[in-house]
């Protein structure tokens, strides 16, 4: 992150978001190897509470903090980018991820698809039927926006594609395909043992698991947030009069209505003319 002097506006390079998540998320991982070498090799279940803290498996810690908060900053990308997208250029595409986004961010923070599974082997009710159910229906639900998205994907220039290809495989990689790893190392659990109560279990298999699963989640949304930041050459938040600001996309091209995005109602212009 720049901050000129002279003009007193911040500029935000994807080169600093690359540097910043990629520190942010290597910690994390590097943090939970550290706590299942201590769980599993030294027997050592706690750790003054830091196993809670950044398990990458539980709820309402720092792990799903950093998620969900990388997901919303997806989704304020996305959606910024379709605002200031023209109505020919795939517009309503931006928003329609940056709604999906948005709800993924709230999913993360309140578990919603944890309900989902219950339902969903109760209505298909076959052997065939994963543990962890809910990836069925977000897995189908996945591939239809993938349909959707197809034409509006094929029209982006190249380097987003790559980028956005490589996030999007490595993120469906963690959280359906080794879900349903950890779904099958569940169920062999259950057999054994119905009485197991998963979410107080500690067992190195499925903590492995879940070390993967969760990582190329954190990496995926790590490359798609940098590709977003990137794509438009940077954001410059540059203040205006009486406090208003806008917010300046570097890389006019690929963003042909217009460079400056308001961050509030406050018309820097007052009662002049706004330039197109």
């Amino acid at each position: 992150m720049q901050r000129p002097t002279d003009t007193g506006s911040v500029h935000v390079s994807g080169r600093w978001v690359a540097a910043t998540l990629l520190g942010l998320i290597s910690g994390l991982i590097l943090i939970q190897c550290g706590l299942l070498v201590l769980v599993h090799i030294f027997d050592r279940p706690y750790v003054f509470g830091l196993v809670n803290a950044f398990d990458f498996g539980g709820e309402g810690n720092i792990t799903a903090l950093v998620s969900t908060l990388l997901m919303i900053a997806c989704a304020c990308m996305l959606a910024f980018t379709g605002a200031m997208t023209g109505k020919g250029d795939g517009r309503l595409a931006w928003f329609l991820l940056a709604g999906v986004f948005l709800f993924l961010s709230v999913d993360e923070a309140t578990m919603i698809h944890e309900f989902a599974s219950a339902p969903t082997r109760a209505v298909l009710h076959a052997s065939w039927v994963p543990q962890l159910a809910w990836v069925l229906p977000y897995g189908a639900a996945m591939i239809g926006l993938a349909v959707v998205l197809l034409p509006w994907f094929l029209k982006l220039d190249r380097p987003s594609q790559i980028r956005f290809f490589a996030a999007g495989a490595l993120f469906v990689a963690g959280a359906i395909g080794f879900e349903l790893i950890e779904s099958v190392q569940m169920r062999a659990i259950l057999a054994e043992d119905p009485d197991t109560v998963m979410a107080e279990l500690q067992h190195p298999v499925i903590d492995t698991v879940i070390l993967f699963e969760e990582s190329l989640e954190l990496i995926g949304l790590g490359i798609f947030l940098h590709a977003l930041v990137g794509r438009i050459g940077g954001l410059t938040l540059r203040p205006g009069h009486q406090g208003a600001a806008t917010i300046h996309a570097r890389r006019a091209w690929l963003i042909p209505r217009t460079r400056a995005f308001p961050v509030r109602a406050a018309s820097p212009y007052h009662g002049q003319q706004q330039p197109h």
